[in-house]
């Protein structure tokens, strides 16, 4: 099954992919919005708390997403999925065969990104577990940054590096917007860096992919 809710773009190959826990939201509910029509980054089709909280992260970090219906070469880079392919409001109903059911590792054969955004940091694991059955192998110790709030709350995001792919595992962005805030600009440098295969680190600008 395609766990995918946005177009595909050429972009898509080599491009950014984004991995939340699964669809969020009420399962009996009307449709999500995520038809397939669209790029993840399309504010008129996707304003869900989620995404609008994620692309303000990236805003914070120095990269900025152009939200239109017009996708440029850096919008149309981004895939966005799940690990499981179900919809609850919790994750805590997921069982571990959900998590073994995965298609992720298919999706990441199947598109190359060159970079991954885990948002949920109880993936990372989970990920780095299984990395090898998408082809890729980690290059160095994978590296843990802790970021305290204002209220003295403390966060923590992870960053690996792989040959193919760089991956920053952060919490959940909708469920921790409000007390992270302009805070994750702690993360700067690692999120930079985690993309920095995808986009110039000084320039910002999209880095067309090489074959």
């Amino acid at each position: 099954m395609n766990n995918m809710r946005n177009k595909v773009f050429p972009e898509s190959n080599g491009g950014i992919l984004i991995c939340g826990i699964n669809w969020g939201g009420d399962p009996n509910g009307k449709d999500d919005g995520h038809s397939g029509k669209h790029a993840f980054t399309d504010k008129e089709h996707n304003s869900f708390r989620y995404s609008e909280t994620l692309i303000e992260w990236f805003k914070v970090w120095g990269i900025e997403v152009d939200r239109s219906s017009n996708p440029g070469p850096l919008e149309r880079s981004f895939i966005q999925t799940n690990w499981c392919d179900s919809q609850s409001k919790s994750a805590a109903g997921i069982s571990d065969d959900d998590y073994r059911r995965t298609e992720l590792f298919k999706l990441i054969k199947q598109y190359q990104p060159r970079a991954i955004v885990l948002t949920a940091v109880s993936l990372f694991p989970r990920f780095r577990a299984r990395a090898a059955e998408a082809g890729i192998r980690e290059l160095k110790d994978h590296e843990q940054y802790l970021l305290k709030t204002a209220t003295g709350k403390q966060f923590r995001a992870w960053l690996a590096e792989y040959d193919k792919t760089n991956v920053l595992a952060v919490p959940h962005p909708s469920r921790f917007a409000s007390i992270l805030g302009k805070s994750v600009a702690g993360w700067k440098q690692p999120a930079r860096y985690a993309l920095s295969k995808v986009i110039d680190i000084q320039s910002a600008a999209y880095k067309p992919l090489r074959l």
